[in-house]
């Protein structure tokens, strides 16, 4: 399958990551972006990731057989009826953000013929900017697709190719679903790393100042990783599954709140209970 004209709607990592895996699996011949930063553009085409850029987004999408939207979700809804009078119509469009029910709540009004299919491929990690771009990220790795009944049969079958075709093990589940699994296997994770990591900011000049100032333990290193992403983009998913999160979230203080007690009260067996349950939870979790 070879698509003549992939728009690129947002020329960052995880886009950046798409279109050079397209490309490299011989599955686009074109590839135009479009994006607000002229730097991020800049680098994409010195990279090869896109053979030019648009001034404006119809220029970007008025021909494309396919677009993909990787801009933060918060943007999406507002991208999607920007490019639903330009579209054509044979062309499909995909998404690749860790919030769903939204965005394909506004694709419904905007994009009425039925073009529009959430995705969400799981991969990639905490950097931010197209100038790490990686095409190999996608292999072996699940691709959430979130197809709805006023969906064009036409275009889940084009997601699907796709994903399959840059090394996606590619799944079928609804918007709502994906959003409450993705609260707690994600989103959560990220809410605690950025509130660990800022919660002992205070601490920083003693932290950095002691015998292991650049090379952080092993614990520090692996709670706090996530929390190197990109401050923006997490605050559009944090806010766009609020729904979903909060009560999580709650959950996570209320933890935090027992544990403290116990450790406050000198309570070993009570502390030792908290900790066997997160322990045991960690272990279901996170096969080895």
């Amino acid at each position: 399958m070879l698509f003549p004209r992939l728009a690129l709607v947002g020329v960052g990592y995880i886009g950046g990551s798409v279109a050079w895996a397209a490309r490299r699996a011989g599955l686009v011949e074109h590839v135009v972006g479009y994006d607000p930063s002229t730097a991020a553009l800049a680098a994409a085409r010195q990279r090869g990731i896109i053979d030019r850029s648009a001034a404006t987004l119809a220029d970007a999408v008025s021909e494309a057989s396919l677009v993909l939207l990787a801009a933060p979700v918060g943007a999406l809804p507002d991208l999607l009826r920007a490019i639903g009078t330009v579209l054509p119509s044979a062309a499909t469009v995909m998404d690749v953000g860790s919030v769903k029910s939204a965005v394909v709540a506004a694709a419904r009004t905007a994009l009425p013929k039925g073009q529009f299919v959430g995705c969400h491929p799981l991969a990639g990690a905490e950097f931010s900017g197209v100038e790490h771009a990686d095409p190999g990220i996608f292999s072996g790795r699940v691709c959430f697709v979130c197809p709805t009944s006023d969906v064009a049969a036409s275009a889940v079958a084009v997601a699907r190719a796709f994903w399959a075709g840059i090394g996606c093990a590619v799944v079928a589940v609804a918007a709502e679903a994906h959003d409450r699994l993705m609260a707690g296997q994600s989103h959560l994770p990220h809410v605690a790393a950025f509130a660990l990591a800022a919660a002992l900011a205070p601490s920083l000049p003693l932290l950095e100042g002691g015998p292991s100032d650049g090379c952080p333990t092993t614990s520090l290193r692996d709670t706090t990783r996530i929390a190197a992403s990109s401050p923006s983009v997490w605050r559009d998913i944090m806010l766009g599954n609020a729904h979903d999160l909060l009560p999580l979230i709650a959950a996570l203080e209320a933890k935090v709140r027992a544990i403290r007690l116990a450790i406050g009260q000198s309570d070993g067996a009570e502390l030792e209970r908290l900790l066997t349950e997160g322990q045991s939870a960690r272990l279901r979790l996170v096969k080895p």
